[in-house]
Protein backbone atom coordinates (compact mmCIF):
# COMPACT_ATOMS: atom_id res chain seq x y z
CA UNK A 1 0.00 0.00 0.00
CA UNK A 2 1.16 3.34 -1.01
CA UNK A 3 2.27 5.68 1.79
CA UNK A 4 0.75 8.57 0.79
CA UNK A 5 -2.41 6.79 0.23
CA UNK A 6 -2.66 5.12 3.77
CA UNK A 7 -2.04 8.68 5.47
CA UNK A 8 -4.88 10.05 3.60
CA UNK A 9 -7.60 7.52 4.65
CA UNK A 10 -5.95 7.77 8.04
CA UNK A 11 -6.32 11.56 8.02
CA UNK A 12 -10.20 11.05 6.34
CA UNK A 13 -10.85 8.76 9.07
CA UNK A 14 -8.99 10.76 11.98
CA UNK A 15 -11.93 14.33 10.65
CA UNK A 16 -15.29 11.86 10.69
CA UNK A 17 -14.05 10.82 14.21
CA UNK A 18 -13.56 14.89 15.53
CA UNK A 19 -16.28 16.37 13.49
CA UNK A 20 -19.17 13.73 14.93
CA UNK A 21 -17.56 14.07 18.52
CA UNK A 22 -18.02 18.02 17.68
CA UNK A 23 -21.55 17.86 16.63
CA UNK A 24 -21.97 16.00 19.85
CA UNK A 25 -20.25 17.96 22.22
CA UNK A 26 -21.19 21.00 20.61
CA UNK A 27 -25.31 21.30 20.57
CA UNK A 28 -26.31 24.60 21.82
CA UNK A 29 -29.12 26.43 20.69
CA UNK A 30 -30.66 29.61 20.59
CA UNK A 31 -34.22 31.60 20.70
CA UNK A 32 -33.54 35.42 21.54
CA UNK A 33 -32.09 35.81 24.57
CA UNK A 34 -32.57 32.13 25.62
CA UNK A 35 -29.83 29.29 25.40
CA UNK A 36 -30.75 26.02 25.35
CA UNK A 37 -27.36 23.63 26.36
CA UNK A 38 -26.81 19.74 26.19
CA UNK A 39 -30.46 18.34 25.18
CA UNK A 40 -30.15 14.48 25.83
CA UNK A 41 -32.17 11.40 26.35
CA UNK A 42 -31.22 7.86 27.02
CA UNK A 43 -31.12 5.02 24.40
CA UNK A 44 -33.75 2.44 25.10
CA UNK A 45 -34.90 -0.93 24.49
CA UNK A 46 -36.49 -2.74 21.97
CA UNK A 47 -40.50 -2.49 23.20
CA UNK A 48 -39.88 0.79 25.14
CA UNK A 49 -42.67 3.18 24.92
CA UNK A 50 -41.43 6.38 26.66
CA UNK A 51 -37.87 7.96 26.87
CA UNK A 52 -37.51 11.49 28.91
CA UNK A 53 -35.34 14.11 27.26
CA UNK A 54 -32.97 16.55 29.65
CA UNK A 55 -31.71 20.01 28.94
CA UNK A 56 -30.45 23.45 31.02
CA UNK A 57 -32.03 26.88 29.26
CA UNK A 58 -30.93 30.02 30.18
CA UNK A 59 -32.64 33.21 29.87
CA UNK A 60 -29.85 36.10 29.47
CA UNK A 61 -32.42 37.99 28.80
CA UNK A 62 -34.33 40.89 30.83
CA UNK A 63 -37.76 39.36 30.58
CA UNK A 64 -38.96 35.99 31.68
CA UNK A 65 -40.26 32.78 29.69
CA UNK A 66 -42.29 30.43 29.57
CA UNK A 67 -41.23 26.82 27.85
CA UNK A 68 -45.42 25.28 27.15
CA UNK A 69 -44.70 22.16 25.40
CA UNK A 70 -42.31 20.49 22.32
CA UNK A 71 -43.14 17.97 19.85
CA UNK A 72 -41.31 15.37 17.83
CA UNK A 73 -41.86 12.98 15.29
CA UNK A 74 -39.84 9.99 17.24
CA UNK A 75 -43.07 10.12 19.50
CA UNK A 76 -46.87 10.86 19.30
CA UNK A 77 -46.45 13.17 22.08
CA UNK A 78 -44.03 14.90 24.58
CA UNK A 79 -45.58 16.16 27.92
CA UNK A 80 -43.94 18.47 30.48
CA UNK A 81 -43.42 16.40 33.79
CA UNK A 82 -41.99 17.06 37.00
CA UNK A 83 -40.95 14.84 40.11
CA UNK A 84 -41.50 15.11 43.75
CA UNK A 85 -40.95 13.60 46.63
CA UNK A 86 -43.88 14.29 49.43
CA UNK A 87 -43.69 12.45 52.43
CA UNK A 88 -41.29 9.72 51.16
CA UNK A 89 -43.09 8.77 47.94
CA UNK A 90 -41.87 9.51 44.82
CA UNK A 91 -44.19 11.07 42.51
CA UNK A 92 -44.42 12.21 38.47
CA UNK A 93 -46.99 14.57 37.25
CA UNK A 94 -47.56 16.29 33.91
CA UNK A 95 -47.31 20.53 34.35
CA UNK A 96 -48.68 22.96 31.45
CA UNK A 97 -45.43 24.52 31.27
CA UNK A 98 -41.99 25.56 32.96
CA UNK A 99 -41.11 29.39 34.12
CA UNK A 100 -37.39 30.52 33.24
CA UNK A 101 -37.27 34.01 34.71
CA UNK A 102 -34.83 36.75 33.51
CA UNK A 103 -31.20 36.14 33.92
CA UNK A 104 -32.11 32.26 35.26
CA UNK A 105 -31.51 29.00 34.71
CA UNK A 106 -33.82 26.08 34.69
CA UNK A 107 -32.17 22.62 34.49
CA UNK A 108 -34.72 19.77 32.94
CA UNK A 109 -32.69 16.69 34.66
CA UNK A 110 -32.96 13.53 36.63
CA UNK A 111 -35.36 13.79 39.53
CA UNK A 112 -37.23 16.88 38.79
CA UNK A 113 -38.75 18.86 35.64
CA UNK A 114 -38.07 16.74 32.72
CA UNK A 115 -40.20 16.18 29.12
CA UNK A 116 -41.48 12.26 28.50
CA UNK A 117 -41.54 11.65 25.07
CA UNK A 118 -44.77 9.41 25.37
CA UNK A 119 -45.54 6.54 22.21
CA UNK A 120 -41.85 5.98 21.16
CA UNK A 121 -42.22 5.39 17.16
CA UNK A 122 -38.91 2.95 16.97
CA UNK A 123 -36.08 2.37 20.08
CA UNK A 124 -33.41 5.32 20.75
CA UNK A 125 -30.23 4.08 19.71
CA UNK A 126 -26.93 5.15 21.40
CA UNK A 127 -25.50 8.72 19.54
CA UNK A 128 -28.46 9.50 18.06
CA UNK A 129 -29.49 12.57 16.94
CA UNK A 130 -33.53 13.02 17.88
CA UNK A 131 -34.92 16.24 16.17
CA UNK A 132 -37.64 17.96 19.11
CA UNK A 133 -39.13 21.29 18.45
CA UNK A 134 -39.35 23.22 22.01
CA UNK A 135 -42.06 25.54 22.15
CA UNK A 136 -42.62 28.73 24.29
CA UNK A 137 -45.29 31.62 25.22
CA UNK A 138 -45.96 33.53 22.62
CA UNK A 139 -46.14 31.31 20.05
CA UNK A 140 -42.12 30.96 19.60
CA UNK A 141 -40.17 27.45 18.50
CA UNK A 142 -36.92 26.44 18.38
CA UNK A 143 -35.78 23.45 16.76
CA UNK A 144 -33.22 21.25 18.51
CA UNK A 145 -31.95 17.74 18.76
CA UNK A 146 -31.45 15.61 21.78
CA UNK A 147 -28.27 13.49 21.45
CA UNK A 148 -29.18 9.88 22.61
CA UNK A 149 -26.61 8.80 25.25
CA UNK A 150 -26.18 5.00 26.96
CA UNK A 151 -28.90 3.20 28.51
CA UNK A 152 -29.08 3.86 32.03
CA UNK A 153 -27.05 7.35 31.89
CA UNK A 154 -26.51 8.93 34.70
CA UNK A 155 -26.27 12.30 33.37
CA UNK A 156 -24.92 13.42 29.89
CA UNK A 157 -21.79 12.35 29.22
CA UNK A 158 -20.83 15.36 27.11
CA UNK A 159 -22.53 18.24 29.75
CA UNK A 160 -20.45 21.08 30.32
Amino acid sequence: MNISFARSVMGAVLLCFFAAASMAAAHEYTLGSLKIVHPWTRATPAGATTAVGYLKITNTGSTPMRLTGATTAAAQRVEIHVMSMTGGVMSMRPVQGVDIAAGATVKLELGGIHLMLIGLRKPLLQEQMIPLTLAFAGGKTVAIELYVEAMGAAQGAHDH
